[in-house]
């Protein structure tokens, strides 16, 4: 019984080590990605074509959305699952304050269900957010500001990320083909899901990406409010 006892207190302590182990790689893989994203801000600043500036800042934003996943990851108590509600909301958050210095005022309604996520199948959903987020800041928001809405829905097998504006968006920019819209779509080939487009009822642009349920990834939904707003 002794030697039993003494084995099963030798392995909790290797499964503690091997845990804070793994958090403090998380912590410096998101340290990392932080002084990547300070030297581009800094490269940004330099740049004088405003093509090269939004380019360097769309990869900022990416590699943020990258930093966040790794930080959720170390600091929530399963080191191998991130709950989806509350990085949504910090990542909309950091994206939008990210361009209030450029005078946009920018009002975020989110309402997100519980759900559990792997880091694997939660990149690609972050940065699809990334891209139609910018997308909207870029293209709907650039001359009033407005209102971003993101929804995230779990219907029984499918999950679904919209992600709405109210802007004033001209067809160019639904029928482009360019770096963004060629990520969004890459993103939801990730999840083996795909990625949709379109006009909404209030004059803006609608992106949702509509991917397979983690079947075993669930959770029920908590008694606290799922809406937040900035």
């Amino acid at each position: 019984a002794d030697a039993i006892v003494g084995r099963d207190v030798s392995l909790r302590d290797s499964l503690a080590q091997k845990d804070e182990l793994m958090r403090e790689i998380h912590h410096r893989v998101k340290n990392n990605l932080q002084v990547i994203s300070s030297l581009l801000n800094m490269q940004q600043r330099a740049l004088t074509d405003p093509a090269a500036r939004s380019a360097m800042s769309d990869t900022r934003q990416r590699i943020t959305a990258l930093a966040l996943i790794y930080r959720a990851l170390y600091q929530g108590p399963d080191l191998k699952r991130v709950d989806l509600r509350p990085f949504l909301e910090e990542l909309t958050a950091q994206l939008i304050n990210g361009e209030l210095s450029h005078g946009l005022a920018v009002r975020t309604e989110l309402k997100v269900d519980p759900l559990v996520i792997d880091p694997d199948r939660l990149a690609p959903l972050a940065l699809f957010a990334v891209e139609a987020i910018t997308n909207a800041q870029k293209h709907a928001f650039a001359a009033r500001g407005g209102t971003l809405k993101l929804n995230f829905t779990v219907r029984g097998e499918e999950a679904e990320l919209e992600i709405s504006d109210d802007g004033e968006t001209d067809e160019s920019a639904l029928a482009s083909s360019g770096v963004g819209r060629t990520l969004m779509t890459a993103f939801a080939r990730q999840l083996r899901g795909r990625a949709e487009l379109s006009r909404n009822p209030e004059g803006g642009v609608t992106a949702r990406l509509i991917f397979p349920t983690p079947a075993m990834e669930r959770v029920l939904p908590t008694p606290r409010g799922n809406r937040a707003a900035a």
